[in-house]
């Protein structure tokens, strides 16, 4: 599902954010990829779902060597795949309805469809019900839950996540990353980047370590 081979990212005014990482997560698969601050889990999100490219190295996502990928493709590679920011990024002036059809409507998709699975979304986060709703009546907790029905409503067989748990409580750490295994056991791949070093141990699922950019092992 994906596969990292050599890869840097050197940033224009001179900074190695990675050098020479690689690894592979297969199909069907959940993984931590943690390290501290700075380590460089972001940066390999954003290369994942092509926000950024690499300095150099090859990345294949689902089957797509990045590096060949057309530009005219990347709408349509981006929608398999869902991505779980922490701060959530949510439109507090919509709907929670509308946040989490946000990415049917950009797709072009329209009426009962996008209904549909917009209210299942929410029904497999614990949110059914709450649609007609704004985001600021939320907890935090549930805000989250808002941002993962949002990356799963497209159905993408990848799903990534950046930190998801670094503004909630340990209960609620609990049941966020408990969603994830959920979605894992029905077949959605998934990678979180997390240093929440308790929900590595409570899972038990393999671990990527960074240090500097670097890659330190990944058992």
């Amino acid at each position: 599902m994906i596969e990292l081979k050599h890869v840097f990212k050197r940033y224009p005014l001179g900074t190695e954010a990675l050098s020479d990482v690689g690894f592979t997560l297969a199909k069907g698969e959940m993984a931590f990829l943690t390290g501290p601050s700075g380590a460089g889990k972001s940066t390999i999100l954003k290369l994942i779902c092509l926000l950024e490219r690499p300095t150099r190295g090859q990345i294949t996502v689902n089957g797509h060597e990045l590096g060949r990928l057309p530009a005219r493709r990347l709408p349509y590679f981006r929608r398999e795949i869902g991505v779980v920011f922490q701060d959530n990024r949510l439109l507090n002036e919509r709907t929670i309805f509308d946040n989490v059809a946000l990415p049917l409507v950009v797709a072009g998709m329209t009426g009962d469809e996008v209904r549909k699975r917009v209210l299942a979304a929410l029904d497999k986060v614990g949110l059914r019900g709450r649609e007609r709703g704004f985001p600021l009546a939320l907890s935090g907790g549930e805000q989250q839950r808002v941002g993962i029905a949002r990356a799963l409503v497209h159905r993408p067989p990848l799903l990534i996540a950046d930190e998801p748990t670094g503004n909630l409580d340990a209960a609620l750490s609990d049941d966020i990353i408990d969603l994830f295994r959920e979605f894992n056991d029905h077949g959605v791949t998934v990678l979180i980047a997390t240093h929440d070093l308790r929900q590595i141990e409570r899972l038990k699922k393999r671990v990527i370590r960074l240090g500097a950019g670097h890659m330190l092992g990944a058992a």
